[in-house]
């Protein structure tokens, strides 16, 4: 259970141990501390340099340690994490700090960042006051407007190209089109862009595990069937009509070859991932999701984001994998759990007593016989 408290507690836990022991010997903390900032703010992963200012209280000394929560308790305004990350920003060297400052403070990112983090050109910095609203937001919110699912028009061109017979990630199409019909219905669920959108810009960057991909693929075979899809797709993008028409044809045949039941299966993948993402950021998430094998692993990735968040993103760029062993399942005790437990004991005692009774009694039996 994801929101059961003792099993973020036991998690965040299992956090800052792993931080505890990342920091190479001979080197001073502070300095690793800070060349782990500035290594994060030239790739542009915002999310893992905010992680690591978030870690300084276990990655410093006794000593900064002390200074850094003393600065934190004297900020009057923001969640314990804002004030934590400012106050480590004065821990900072001038020139680390000043690029951080320049950078977007809070990591939740446009789609541009995300493109240019899949793989694509650089691209100039987004305007300043894009910059001021990102900052405004508060940790539980992904960015408005982020999106990669793509248009209407995208979707025909890559489903014509599909039907002439093109090499074309079927699989992504297809995300695309469950992203483009989810966003026409009114009760729109806004997990969904962001999820397909995190799940395309990992596969464009080739960043998904090859047994994850697979699961992917069958998870979405099972919600849009790829022979039936493509079959539709052939008879409505064979006629001549105007573009716009061709455009509501396409989304229409895509729309009539879901599978509900399909469909609702993806859909708690989807949650997961958007629930990563709201947690850390669009990249945050795609740098978790790359580790995962398994729905199992997502599922603990949602639980290691939910305790760590930011946290989360810079330990896994350290310890890779191993960020998804620090999940920690916790046991929700209640009556009903107390119960059972008991119920089973007493079953156990009574089998224990049944088989000592019957081996007593055997004993007198083999003693005539002898």
């Amino acid at each position: 259970d994801v929101a059961d408290v003792q099993a973020r507690d036991e998690t965040r836990r299992e956090i800052d141990r792993a931080f505890e022991t990342i920091v190479p010997d001979g080197i001073p903390a502070r300095t690793f501390w800070a060349e782990q900032i500035a290594r994060e703010l030239s790739t542009r992963d915002f999310s893992a340099a905010r992680g690591y200012l978030l870690a300084a209280p276990v990655l410093l000394d006794r000593n900064d340690r002390r200074a850094l929560l003393a600065a934190a308790d004297a900020e009057e305004s923001g969640s314990h994490d804002e004030r934590l990350a400012r106050a480590g920003l004065l821990f900072l060297p001038n020139d680390v700090r000043a690029n951080y400052q320049r950078a977007i403070e809070r990591p939740y990112l446009a789609m541009q960042d995300l493109d240019a983090a899949s793989g694509s050109l650089p691209l100039a910095a987004p305007p300043a006051e894009a910059a001021l609203a990102q900052q405004q937001e508060t940790p539980d919110e992904t960015p408005s407007g982020f999106s990669l699912v793509g248009d209407r028009a995208d979707l025909v061109r890559r489903s014509q190209r599909w039907v002439n017979g093109d090499a074309i990630d079927t699989t992504q199409l297809r995300l695309s089109a469950i992203g483009l019909l989810e966003m026409r219905r009114p009760d729109s669920q806004a997990y969904y862009a962001t999820s397909i959108s995190i799940l395309r810009a990992a596969g464009r960057a080739q960043r998904l595990s090859d047994a994850y991909a697979s699961y992917l693929t069958g998870r979405v075979n099972l919600a849009l069937p790829e022979d039936t899809t493509l079959a539709a797709l052939r008879n409505v993008i064979s006629t001549l009509v105007p573009a716009s028409e061709r455009e509501t044809q396409v989304l229409d045949t895509y729309a009539g070859e879901i599978n509900p039941e399909g469909l609702a299966r993806l859909e708690r993948d989807l949650r997961s991932i958007a629930q990563i993402a709201s947690y850390t950021s669009p990249t945050g998430a795609v740098t978790l999701v790359e580790l995962a094998q398994s729905p199992e692993d997502i599922r603990k990735l949602e639980l290691v984001a939910q305790a760590g968040n930011d946290r989360a993103v810079a330990l896994a760029k350290q310890i890779g994998p191993g960020v998804i062993d620090l999940a920690q399942i916790g046991v929700k005790w209640s009556t009903g759990l107390i119960l059972q437990i008991l119920a089973l004991t007493a079953i156990l005692i009574a089998l224990c007593w049944t088989t000592f009774s019957a081996l007593s009694r055997l004993r007198p039996l083999q003693r005539r016989w002898t």
